[in-house]
């Protein structure tokens, strides 16, 4: 936006409004396409050389892929209204948006990615328990759920209240801590990246990350596609930290994990069974 805005910056507002939204939609389709469809090709390319990855026997279904990419277009739409008004409050000077990296040092350009992340982190799991909450689940969360064996593309497939709940916390950082705009760019795509890997449908975690002590730490796949099937345990985002502390994660998470990437038994779809069916 430093090289765009000055030249629309003198456009008359409406003009700069539509050019700004679409801009912006365009490339949050272009990222949402861009990263689910590789990875929806790659959970085919694992279904072929390594089923025993795959967390549910239930068959990904067409319809359940339309329905998924169709909430993500209402997401879009929702991530569009709120990036341009983060933009738009960052030109008014009213956030902690900065472009010159020498102006909080470097140590702090790499220090603030983990931290907004892990600011994220702690906000999603929140804002995902109290979306489960009696009278609330019902009319948002639950169409996210309706993929009780997501795929990739229902990484953002919201209903667009939850999809504003979900970006709201962007709001919150930009305005709390100083945020280097490519910093905010990488938390961005990572967000996604991470969400993709959530709803895969397969667990790619290496078992040297995820038995390790960083491993321990973090969410997985598995987790999360046990809490579709579930719909309760295992709502944290990158890490299991909450779950842990909170006694929210799953009592059988880790076995799940272990039986989808124990490549070198003869468990198989079958060894999964009775976590499946739970």
């Amino acid at each position: 936006m430093d090289v765009l805005w000055p030249l629309i910056g003198s456009w008359p507002l409406p003009l700069k409004l539509g050019f700004l939204g679409v801009a912006i939609a365009l490339l949050i389709l272009l990222r949402y396409f861009a990263f689910t469809s590789i990875a929806f090709g790659f959970s085919r390319l694992i279904e072929r050389y390594s089923p025993m990855r795959r967390l549910q026997s239930k068959p990904f279904t067409s319809k359940q892929i339309k329905r998924e990419i169709g909430y993500s277009m209402l997401s879009v739409l929702t991530f569009t209204g709120v990036v341009g008004v983060i933009i738009l409050m960052s030109q008014a000077g009213w956030t902690r948006i900065y472009s010159d990296a020498s102006k909080h040092g470097v140590l702090w350009f790499w220090l603030q990615i983990p931290v907004a992340l892990l600011i994220q982190d702690w906000y999603f799991y929140w804002m995902h328990r109290i979306v489960h909450a009696p009278g609330i689940y019902e009319y948002v969360h639950n169409a996210h759920h309706r993929s009780t064996n997501p795929t990739a593309f229902a990484a953002f497939a919201f209903h667009p209240f939850e999809a504003f709940l979900e970006i709201g916390i962007f709001l919150i950082i930009v305005l709390i801590i100083p945020m280097h705009s490519i910093a905010l760019l990488f938390v961005g795509g990572f967000s996604l990246a991470f969400n993709v890997y959530g709803h895969l449908g397969y667990e790619v975690m290496p078992r040297f990350i995820g038995k390790s002590p960083l491993g321990y730490m973090l969410n997985k796949s598995a987790y999360h596609n046990q809490h579709h099937r579930t719909y309760r345990y295992n709502y944290g985002l990158y890490t299991a930290i909450w779950d842990r502390l909170h006694g929210t994660l799953h009592p059988e998470a880790e076995q799940l994990y272990d039986r989808a990437t124990k490549l070198e038994t003869k468990e198989g779809l079958g060894g999964n069974a009775s976590i499946r069916s739970e």
